[in-house]
């Protein structure tokens, strides 16, 4: 250690990075003690042995201790209501000009507006010079909300850190017990606060403590100007490796084969896998309330509400609903059984996109307490009212939350309340046109603010941040990820400012930056008896080692070891590092046994089978498949469909196209002849109808875009109809045949009756030939018409034309595909379908032969066919 000097009446004390700073300076006198980290103060205090009864030392943050030494007897406000505030006083232009759509986009504006006006502070600058104009107007602009900002902020009776240290608010009262001030490697001095400890140090004894040596720091500004490399006292290791995965897994293997203390850091931003990892380390001791229970449910409920309010009706969008129907907390507040979950997900399958309060009604009540408070939101006026309809909730999700988490969220309450009972808002109508949803939203940010500690595994170990340089010894330091991207100053971008015109006003900001990163890294590598450094050198990903270590290689004569497991591939390192399962366990005793089909059971079809032609189509492609999906009727994975349903969108044109023939029917007119209102009026109808199957964002487009292409396809469909209708409007069969329709059967195998079934969309029947219809809104099977044919002379009570025609109308092509298929071929289909039943039944099993298209099927799982050579190409 140094000889103690004396300069502008502060004390700097120098010390090597091997000197224990807490066991030298920390004493049992009564002392003000100061740290850069709160780790740091954690660690000072386990050397702090004060007498019984004797007068306590104080120990603070750096944070801490100049948030104390300003204060009034004012109301000091902070957090939300800075913002609040600000975005009170701006007007109508300066909103337009920040593009300050409304309250939700102030928080980056009222971020870069408090640092303005705090680096002016900080640095004792009157104003910034060199600036272009329309930087000089963007100062004035921020001048003139200052000062009604600050007129605002008097008139309220109330105070802000900005306000305190330009009033020259300084309180030593908490100091006044105490001679001596100690600052522990804090080397981040700004002018303003070097004034203020130079003019402290008339009243206090105040000791600068620096693990540094004297001729790289300038005592006359207090600030860092170099960095000397010490002689080597310590063991210094650098790994490299080719990738992040294999560096973490080194860093990771090195840390389980070395038992000593360890101190572990990570220079990323933040650790990659950390949930993973969260097991062995102790990578964040706390936790935000976003990643509570209770604050997802609430985030899950605004988002829901924003979904379905631009209806007059509030509206709830299944696909969010699913999502919510996920978390254990919302079924536990509803009491949602697993039978409403099938109902939303059978609502899903059907193509439904919202939920209204009937549907709710009559399908899903127990929905109806969250319909309820989605109508309440809208209601919202202020905060007391947005508390009170939340309690209904949190009241119930906070009893299965720790203690230290419902104190902290009723807390968040009490502070957004006292908002509204300090007049920091007049009118909440001038911050959010939907103000229940505006409210809910600075509920839900405030909270994302709020943290909670955690019980942390003990035998976890300690994980530091670079940014953090605890004082405290180990034997051996890991450090991982220490690239250039990762130790590099990442530039703040202060506001409208350029670096150049930083440095011109005497702010080097970055440079100052990057010097204190490089002291807090020396001060990790630096204070251990071993360090080993890991880091990635990566061409094709851009990724380089730290410039800080080539200057360590230098120094003190190292070199780059490559990290062994270089060699391995990232599969082998992930099956390695986390164990995988890489094979599935079977709960029988032999793979034979579960490899047999699955037999033919005397209830599978019953006493009588309908089929459609999608039926026979699934028989005839695997035996397997059809008895899971048609007989077991298994239900695969879900799938969410995409805001236009192509299945909603046939289905709503299939009742368009029906509805406009049955009213010419019943009008006794050609379909051509229907009036250009009545057309548009029964084409409005059914797109009302159906507009909980259509997204609300997509509702103009079928409006305007799918309404002209229906009503130009059904004009020029009437068109290419007129020739083939017959005279008797009775003989025009819409969707045959009825619901109520006896079907004949078609055969009969092992005493199980056979029917073909299935809706011919349109029918026209006359004395020389029947034409059958099918409208589809994509592709079509010129196959299904003939299976339609084949159910039509089956089930037809009267006698048929012995001629027939057929066709495909695609809507939005406008345009007929006919087909001219013979009986023959249509009696080929019904024996072929006959036939494969008698080949099952006969079977007695549900054979799996394997073809390419069986690695998508969704049941490939369960069938787990094997593949044989002579199947390979099928």
């Amino acid at each position: 250690m140094r000889n103690m000097e004396q300069e502008n009446n502060l004390n700097f004390k120098y010390y090597n990075y091997k000197q224990d700073l807490f066991k030298e300076i920390i004493s049992q006198q009564p002392a003000v003690y100061i740290f850069d980290n709160y780790n740091d103060l954690k660690e000072a205090l386990k050397h702090y042995q004060p007498k019984p009864l004797s007068q306590q030392s104080q120990f603070f943050s750096i944070k801490e201790f100049k948030e104390r030494l300003f204060s009034s007897d004012q109301i000091l406000l902070k957090e939300e209501k800075l913002p609040l505030l600000l975005y009170s006083v701006l007007n109508a232009e300066e909103k337009k000009e920040l593009r300050l759509d409304s309250y939700q986009d102030i928080y980056q504006f009222s971020a870069r507006f408090f640092g303005y006006f705090k680096l002016l502070q900080d640095y004792q600058l009157s104003e910034i010079k060199g600036l272009a104009d329309w930087q000089q107007h963007r100062v004035n602009r921020l001048l003139s909300i200052k000062k009604r900002y600050q007129q605002r902020l008097k008139e309220l009776g109330y105070t802000d850190q900005l306000a305190l240290k330009e009033n020259k608010n300084l309180n030593l009262q908490f100091l006044k017990e105490f001679k001596q001030i100690n600052l522990f490697n804090i080397v981040d001095f700004t002018p303003y606060f070097k004034k203020t400890l130079q003019q402290m140090s008339s009243e206090f004894e105040i000791n600068l403590h620096l693990q540094l040596k004297k001729e790289d720091f300038n005592e006359k500004k207090l600030e860092i100007e170099s960095l000397t490399l010490p002689e080597k006292t310590t063991k210094i290791e650098i790994r490299k490796a080719k990738s992040k995965l294999k560096s973490l897994a080194a860093f990771l293997e090195e840390k389980e084969s070395f038992k000593t203390e360890l101190q572990l850091i990570d220079a990323a931003d933040e650790v990659e896998s950390a949930e993973i990892l969260s097991d062995q380390l102790k990578i964040n001791p706390y936790q935000s309330l976003k990643e509570t229970e209770i604050y997802q449910l609430l985030n899950s409920i605004y988002n829901l509400y924003q979904k379905g309010k631009k209806s007059s009706k509030i509206l709830i969008e299944l696909k969010e609903l699913y999502n919510l129907s996920t978390q254990s907390l919302f079924k536990k507040w509803l009491e949602i059984t697993v039978e409403d979950l099938q109902k939303i997900e059978d609502l899903l399958r059907n193509d439904y996109y919202y939920l209204d309060y009937n549907l709710i009604v009559s399908e899903l009540p127990v929905l109806k307490p969250l319909y309820e408070l989605l109508e309440n939101i809208r209601k919202i006026k202020t905060i007391s009212e947005l508390i009170e309809l939340i309690t209904e909730i949190s009241d119930f999700a906070l009893e299965a939350e720790a203690k230290e988490t419902a104190e902290k969220f009723n807390d968040s309450l009490l502070e957004l309340k006292s908002i509204e009972e300090m007049g920091v808002v007049k009118s909440w109508q001038d911050y959010y046109s939907d103000r229940g949803a505006g409210l809910l939203s600075l509920l839900l940010n405030h909270l994302k603010f709020k943290s909670i500690s955690l019980a942390v595994n003990d035998e976890a170990a300690e994980f530091f941040s670079l940014e953090n340089a605890p004082q405290i010894k180990r034997e051996k330091l890991l450090l991982n990820n220490l690239t250039q991207e990762n130790f590099v100053h990442k530039n703040d971008g202060l506001y409208f400012l350029t670096e150049k015109q930083l440095k011109n006003n005497g702010l080097k900001l970055n440079h100052k930056k990057q010097l204190l990163k490089k002291y807090k890294f020396l001060r990790h590598i630096l204070t251990a008896e071993k360090s080993i450094i890991f880091t990635v050198e990566n061409e094709d990903e851009n990724i380089s080692p730290a410039v800080i270590l080539e200057e360590l290689i230098l120094e003190y004569d190292l070199d780059y070891n490559q990290c062994k497991l270089n060699m391995l591939n990232e599969k082998e390192i992930l099956n390695n590092l986390f164990n995988y399962q890489t094979e599935v366990e079977l709960e029988v005793n032999h793979k034979a046994d579960f490899n047999k089909n699955l037999k033919i059971e005397a209830d599978d079809f019953g006493s009588s089978f309908n089929f459609s032609y999608y039926k026979y189509k699934y028989l005839k492609d695997c035996y397997h498949r059809f008895y899971l999906e048609e007989l077991a009727r298994l239900d695969t994975t879900l799938e969410i469909k995409p805001s236009l349903s192509l299945r909603a969108l046939g289905i709503l044109t299939h009742e368009i196209f029906g509805e406009l023939i049955i009213y010419a029917r019943d009008q006794k007119i050609d379909p051509a002849e229907i009036s250009a209102e009545n057309r548009k009026n029964i084409i409005k109808k059914n797109i009302k109808a159906n507009k909980l199957k259509i997204d609300r964002e997509y509702l103009n487009y079928y409006q305007k875009v799918i309404f002209n292409s229906l009503e130009n396809s059904f004009i020029h469909f009437t068109e290419l109809l007129q020739k083939y209708l017959p005279d008797d409007y009775q003989n025009i069969l819409i969707e045959w045949p009825e619901w109520d329709y006896q079907r004949q059967k078609y055969f009969s195998n092992q005493q199980i009756d056979f029917y073909l079934s299935g809706r011919i969309d349109l029918l026209l029947l006359s004395q020389s030939e029947y034409f059958i219809i099918d409208f589809k809104t994509g592709s079509g099977d010129h196959k299904q018409l003939d299976f339609y044919s084949l159910m039509l002379r089956q089930n037809y009570k009267k006698k048929l034309p012995s001629e027939s025609r057929k066709a495909i109308y695609n809507v939005f092509e406008q345009a007929f595909e006919h087909s001219y298929n013979k009986v023959e071929k249509e009696d080929s289909l019904g024996q072929e379908l006959q036939e494969l039943i008698k080949l099952l039944l006969a079977a007695g099993e549900y054979d799996r032969i394997y073809k390419s298209r069986c690695q998508r099927c969704p049941y490939k799982d369960i069938c787990r066919v094997e593949v044989l050579n002579n199947e390979e190409g099928n």
